[in-house]
């Protein structure tokens, strides 16, 4: 039973890439108990977001028109 059990919890709680995804965009979501950790956070998230923009400014040229939607 615990095996069938393991089976069925598992995607849906350890291994959701969905979740685990939104916690990594969503500071929101993400609680802290002290000044310091949120400002290392705040500023993580605006980092990441900087740079992934720059990133994708980079090869923006380079990506046909008729799939840039969906890259970007």
């Amino acid at each position: 039973m615990s095996t069938m059990r393991e089976a069925l919890t598992k995607p849906i709680i350890q291994n959701n890439p969905i979740a685990l995804q939104i916690l990594g965009i969503c500071s929101a979501l993400a609680v802290t108990s002290s000044l310091k950790v949120t400002l290392v956070m705040c500023i993580s998230v605006t980092l990441v977001t900087a740079f992934s923009s720059f990133a994708v400014s980079l090869i923006r040229n380079q990506i046909p028109g008729s799939i840039r939607i969906i890259v970007q």
